[in-house]
């Protein structure tokens, strides 16, 4: 999957979960920020300037097939991301971090969300 449409996962998991779009997220693995700008129907990733709308069990980024999401019970989520045809699954309670698996969850991602007052 492409490190933007993880992102992009990282960043709508905690929106769902938490009602607050992030405006900063922080990539733990490779130590970058990213900034993201709230829309009224989603988001937009500044650092690709890649457009997100939102549905619900649907993340939809501009020219790219919707990618499906399904919140879980407590802090888990899952989905399918089409374009690179992966399954992944992940953890977002609404705290400050968000961790992805892949599929096969032998690798996984973590983000630190940052808000308006730091993480």
């Amino acid at each position: 999957m492409r490190p933007d449409l993880r992102r992009i996962i990282a960043v709508d998991a905690h929106r769902r979960r938490s009602g607050v779009c992030p405006p900063m997220i922080h990539a733990l693995g490779t130590g970058e920020t990213f900034h993201i700008a709230e829309t009224p129907d989603g988001f937009t990733d500044l650092e690709t300037g890649l457009r997100v709308w939102v549905e619900p069990g649907r993340i939809i980024p501009a020219g790219a097939a919707p990618i499906v999401i399904s919140m879980g019970e407590d802090v888990g989520f899952s989905g399918f991301e089409p374009s690179s045809g992966e399954h992944f699954s992940g953890q977002a309670g609404g705290g400050s971090t968000v961790t992805i698996y892949d599929n096969r969850l032998d690798d996984y991602f973590q983000y630190a969300v940052v808000n308006e007052h730091g993480l």
